[in-house]
C-alpha cells in the first residue's frame, strides 16, 4: 500500500486493545488512532480522526450505573455503517464460529478475524479491506466448506463443514428458549412429544450441556438460534 490508512479498534478490555495497537502501528501503512470506548463520542471520533477501518470487538461491555452491561457488537457495526457506510469493518472475537462470521458480513463487515489468530492476520485484513476485498481468518476457513467461494463472490453465506444443530432442532431450541413445554412445542411443530424429547436430547449432547439454561446460553454464544 503507498499510502496510510486510518485505523481504530475498539475494545473494552485495555490490555488487549494496547497490545494490538502498538502490534499495528509497527506497520508503516497503518495509522493507529486510540480510542477508550464511548458510544456517545464514536460518531464525532470517527469524523474528527478521518477513520477508514474500524476492527471492532464482537462482545464490548461497557459500566454504567456501576455494573458491567453485555453491548452487542453486532447492534454497533450495524450502526457505524448506517451512520458511515464507507468504513471498512472487521469483526474480532473469541467465538470464532460460522454462525458470528456470516453476522458481520450481513451486516455490511468486510473481515472476521478470531482472537485466536495472530496480529499478522489482522495486518492481513485490513490490507484486504483496503482492496475492497474481504477477508476470512484461518480458524473460520477450517471450519467452512465454501471460504474460496465466498471470498470470491460466488456463495452469499460461509457453509460450516458441520453444522452444529439440524433445521428441525433448531426449531425446536428456539421454542424451549420462549418457556414452551414438550406438549405445546408438539402441538405447534405438529409433531409428537416422543420426536420433541428426541431431538430435545439430541441438544443436550450435541451442546455437552447438562440444563436448559446452559443449552440456551450455548445457543446465544454460537448465535445458531433460527433469525
Amino acid at each position: 500500500m503507498n499510502s496510510k490508512v486510518n485505523v481504530a479498534y475498539i475494545e473494552d478490555q485495555k490490555v488487549v486493545k494496547e497490545g494490538v495497537n502498538y502490534l499495528l502501528s509497527q506497520y508503516p501503512f497503518i495509522k493507529i488512532f486510540d480510542f477508550d470506548f464511548d458510544v456517545n463520542k464514536l460518531a464525532g471520533f470517527i469524523t474528527q480522526n478521518n477513520i477508514e477501518v474500524i476492527i471492532l470487538d464482537l462482545q464490548l461491555q461497557i459500566i454504567k450505573d456501576n455494573e458491567k452491561k453485555g453491548l452487542n457488537g453486532f447492534e454497533l457495526c450495524e450502526f457505524i455503517k448506517a451512520k458511515f457506510p464507507h468504513i471498512k469493518i472487521i469483526g474480532h472475537s473469541m467465538y470464532d464460529d460460522v454462525a458470528s462470521a456470516n453476522k458481520i458480513f450481513e451486516l455490511g463487515g468486510m473481515s472476521f478475524v478470531s482472537k485466536k489468530s495472530g496480529h499478522m492476520e489482522l495486518v492481513n485484513a485490513i490490507k484486504e479491506v483496503c482492496e475492497n476485498r474481504l477477508y476470512v481468518c484461518e480458524e473460520i476457513i477450517k471450519k467452512t466448506k465454501n471460504a474460496s467461494r465466498f471470498i470470491n463472490g460466488d456463495d452469499d453465506t460461509l457453509k460450516s463443514i458441520s453444522e452444529t444443530f439440524t433445521k428441525a432442532e433448531k426449531s425446536i431450541l428456539e421454542k424451549i428458549a420462549k418457556g414452551f413445554s414438550t406438549k405445546q412445542i408438539a402441538q405447534q411443530l405438529c409433531i409428537s412429544e416422543k420426536t420433541v424429547e428426541t431431538h430435545r436430547k439430541n441438544l443436550f449432547i450435541k451442546a455437552e450441556v447438562k440444563n436448559v439454561a446452559e443449552l440456551i446460553a450455548f445457543a446465544y454464544s454460537r448465535r445458531i438460534f433460527i433469525d
